[in-house]
């Protein structure tokens, strides 16, 4: 089950801006014990285990389209009005990753400029339509200047994985 899928229903005109995040991904953290929160649904974000995380590029390329400045969020309050709230698109050649959610001015790479695997592009953070703090992350074909999350949707892989939901990734220091 992917929430997201619903946007690729063409019966809802509002979803239209919106395919190319029909096939993403939420990922948040959890500590050894499973936890990803540090009390009983806190309103502040940093409570949670995934706020601050440094976020890495998945792919090389070039950054395509970045927006910052979007306030995060108290949790459970999500911002309908700017829905990937802060966020950056890749250029990975044959298709643009689009990661959103990131913690309000951490964005530390500009448009035009080429990343490789692993570079540090931000800080995990709970800004635009985010109920608790969480990884957006989806991968489309096109980068349409209106709406830019309105590409083509395509299946995305970790690791030669694809991942459904409950699936855990293990993080590793190499």
């Amino acid at each position: 089950m992917n929430i997201h899928l619903k946007t690729l229903n063409p019966d809802v005109e509002r979803f239209n801006n919106y395919h190319g995040q029909s096939r993403a991904l939420d990922i948040f953290r959890i500590t050894s014990w499973g936890l990803h929160v540090r009390g009983l649904r806190p309103e502040d974000p940093n409570r949670y285990v995934s706020f601050g995380t440094s976020l890495l590029a998945p792919c090389s390329g070039h950054v395509a389209k970045v927006v910052d400045g979007v306030p995060d969020n108290r949790v459970p309050v999500m911002n309908r009005e700017q829905m990937a709230g802060n966020y950056l698109a890749i250029d990975c050649g044959e298709y643009y990753v689009v990661m959103a959610h990131f913690r309000q001015g951490t964005i530390g790479v500009r448009e035009g400029q080429a990343v490789v695997v692993g570079d540090v592009l931000g800080e995990l953070g709970n800004s635009g339509n985010s109920s608790e703090p969480h990884l957006h992350i989806h991968a489309q074909r096109g980068l349409p200047e209106d709406a830019p999350l309105g590409g083509e949707s395509l299946a995305l892989t970790i690791n030669g994985r694809f991942l459904v939901r409950n699936d855990r990734l293990r993080v590793t220091d190499n």
